[in-house]
């Protein structure tokens, strides 16, 4: 058994959402043999502990005006008729022992009680909290000799720097190394004679090491 949510239809709006049952089991459905005045608990109440319901009437699709697709008429504990939906009423889980329906409920209390109790302790903190009684927002007013002292700090700063703002201009005379013409060519110049034929003496001894073969040798 779920309990679901169910969209409210009004003259072809939608006004809301109420609560129904959804694949009740066999042992929990009304019937027309069900005893008037049994204790039944409608879908919106599900969680409710403390409330009581009895059924007063059964009323069949059709057989009552206001009743076109059928329903309950119920009264609460203080004596007021209350009326639902054929699927927003079940016979009590506690009548039947149902312990199925029992366990659901309590695990859904706990959470309850839980979900209030961090409600009051983040109650109790927030009104722990110190508020502010002046009736101005914002940041407080600065202590005066704190103000004082930041202000002689700003003018200190503003004799120090002339009134600039930012990093000082550097007075280091920095050496600037003198670009070596390169005659209007790109990329990387050209090898001395003396390195070519070395480049050329290393290639060599690599060729008679391998026998002019590329890549690793085979192993033997």
């Amino acid at each position: 058994m779920k309990v679901i949510e169910k969209d409210l239809i009004v003259s072809g709006n939608k006004c809301g959402v109420f609560s129904a049952y959804e694949e009740i089991e066999p042992e929990l459905l009304i019937t027309p043999d069900t005893p008037k005045m049994s204790r039944v608990l409608p879908a919106p109440f599900f969680y409710e502990k403390r409330l009581f319901f009895y059924l007063v009437n059964r009323v069949e699709p059709g057989s009552k005006p206001g009743f076109p697709n059928g329903g309950f008429e119920v009264r609460d504990e203080g004596g007021a008729l209350r009326s639902f939906d054929l699927d927003q009423v079940i016979i009590h889980p506690h009548v039947i022992k149902h312990q199925k329906t029992l366990d659901k409920m309590a695990r859904k209390a706990e959470k309850e009680r839980a979900k209030r109790e961090r409600q009051y302790k983040k109650a109790a903190r927030d009104a722990a909290k110190p508020k502010n009684t002046t009736g101005k927002r914002g940041r407080p007013a600065l202590d005066p000799a704190v103000k004082a002292a930041r202000e002689q700090e700003r003018i200190s700063r503003s004799a120090r720097s002339g009134g600039r703002r930012g990093r000082p201009k550097s007075t280091e005379v920095k050496e600037v190394s003198a670009l070596k013409p390169s005659g209007g060519r790109r990329g990387r110049p050209a090898l001395t004679p003396e390195a070519r034929a070395a480049k050329a003496q290393a290639k060599a001894v690599v060729r008679a090491r391998s026998g002019g073969k590329r890549g690793r040798p085979k192993r033997k």
